[in-house]
């Protein structure tokens, strides 16, 4: 039997040395960038100034005098409970959801350097693995992304796109439109979000009173009980859903699929035989728009709706476009290519 003993390790001595320091450093902050799979480092400074920049914002986040987990648990039960005696949850459904061991969430930001690569705004996060309204969160989402499936704009992945591109026919004239949502998770209003979704539920997956009352009912407490942790202090958020949250996804894809019901299908009839092959991945849309630049760029200031929380960033042109990790362009017909953001490193 063979004695040597294989080393794995890739870095030198001095190498391993100089990431075990900056694993100690107390003055900087380590974290992942929201796109381009780098790695960014920040003085703590900076990245505590960031994240108080967030949560100042007292329209989406207030803070708390105490960790409210023993009332959110106490109200958690009376929920679950409910949903038992009238058999919509079973006894292991009820065990599994009413979590015996949980763990507090906590906030942090993802560096957006493909926005601003010296002062990049932050992408809020709240981790709530194990949280109290994890397992909730989990059982809603199994609910709903059946029904997300149904809509017309739904968006699976880029290979759906190109299925979907090699179907296109084009003419002398079409523009190719992005839409990007800015801050779709944290811009949704509970009241409008909650209206919203069990409109849509009923729209695409009629089910019954007493099964549909409890999603709305779950969904509600997730919102309304989302807390969180940073450093010393509890807060909860007011507007919107948590990215980090599991039915986080498919809440805000029911959302824009009522937005665009009323936006871009309904209200704005006028445009409907204008955009063509729309599709939507959650809050990034796409469109073939044929009518013309002036009733394009009309067509996209009527988008926007304070309201509803939407606010558009919009691209657009004949020739090439960007969308998803896809690179649009014209030649004889629709053509595509992988594109890579000036940001992505591949990890390194």
């Amino acid at each position: 039997m063979s004695t040597n003993k294989v080393n794995n390790f890739n870095l030198t001595k001095e190498e391993n040395q100089a990431l075990k320091d900056l694993q100690k450093d107390q003055t900087i902050v380590i974290k992942p960038a929201d796109k381009g799979g780098g790695t960014v480092i920040l003085s703590k400074e900076q990245y505590n100034e960031e994240v108080f920049r967030i949560l100042n914002d007292e329209t989406t986040y207030g803070k708390l005098k105490k960790d409210p987990i023993k009332d959110i648990r106490n109200e958690l039960e009376s929920l679950l409970q409910g949903g038992n005696k009238k058999g919509i949850l079973t006894k292991s459904e009820l065990d599994y959801l009413l979590m015996e061991f949980t763990k507090t969430p906590h906030f942090y930001i993802l560096p957006k350097i493909h926005k601003d690569p010296l002062k990049p705004p932050g992408r809020p996060i709240v981790a709530g693995i194990d949280s109290i309204t994890s397992h909730l969160s989990e059982y809603v989402d199994i609910l709903l992304q059946p029904i997300v499936q149904t809509i017309p704009s739904y968006l699976k992945d880029t290979l759906s796109m190109l299925h979907m591109l090699k179907e296109l026919s084009w003419q002398d004239g079409d523009i190719m439109v992005t839409c990007d949502v800015n801050a779709l998770y944290s811009s949704i209003p509970h009241d409008m979000g909650i209206t919203v979704l069990e409109e849509e539920i009923s729209r695409y997956n009629p089910i019954g009173d007493d099964q549909k009352s409890f999603i709305i009912d779950s969904i509600k407490f997730i919102l309304q009980h989302n807390y969180f942790k940073f450093e010393d202090d509890y807060y909860i958020q007011l507007r919107g859903t948590a990215m980090g949250t599991k039915f986080a996804p498919s809440y805000a894809n029911l959302y824009m699929s009522g937005w665009e019901n009323r936006f871009m299908y309904g209200s704005r009839s006028w445009a409907q035989g204008h955009v063509l092959a729309y599709r939507r991945y959650i809050d990034d849309l796409f469109f073939i728009w044929r009518g013309g630049k002036d009733n394009l760029r009309v067509f996209l200031e009527e988008l926007d709706n304070a309201e509803w929380g939407i606010k558009l960033a919009h691209h657009w042109s004949s020739e090439v476009i960007h969308f998803l990790d896809l690179e649009i362009y014209r030649g004889d017909i629709i053509k595509s290519k992988t594109f890579f953001k000036e940001v992505d490193t591949n990890t390194y």
